[in-house]
């Protein structure tokens, strides 16, 4: 059985991955993927924190969920979820479901408050 998204919820991103030694090293690991993106919930239990920097700016982290509808095992840990608004979120861990043919992707965001 394959997993679906129901058609309001899917979102189409691309996956990118920046070299760690070129400033401008960046390759599209896998583009058109079709996937749900969950933001965190807005509860007393999110993870979210504030943190502020030596300069005084605070900086939001907040964890996001996506969930692919086809698997890609060439995304890895490290890459980023690029939507269309082009903002980005960093993945920091992928789970694969075996069995369910499901793939979630933890992802962080980060900005300026």
């Amino acid at each position: 059985m394959r997993f679906r998204i129901p058609p309001e919820n899917k979102e189409t991103v691309t996956v990118i991955r920046r070299s760690a030694l070129e400033r401008d090293g960046e390759a599209t690991v896998a583009a058109d993927v079709v996937c749900r993106i969950v933001p965190p919930p807005d509860s007393v239990n999110a993870r979210r924190d504030s943190v502020e920097l030596n300069s005084g700016v605070p900086i939001e982290e907040s964890h996001w969920t996506a969930l692919l509808e086809v698997p890609n095992l060439s995304i890895k840990k490290g890459d980023f979820v690029k939507r269309a608004d082009d903002s980005e979120l960093r993945i920091v861990g992928v789970l694969t479901m075996t069995g369910s043919h499901v793939m979630q992707l933890q992802l962080l965001h980060r900005g300026v408050l």
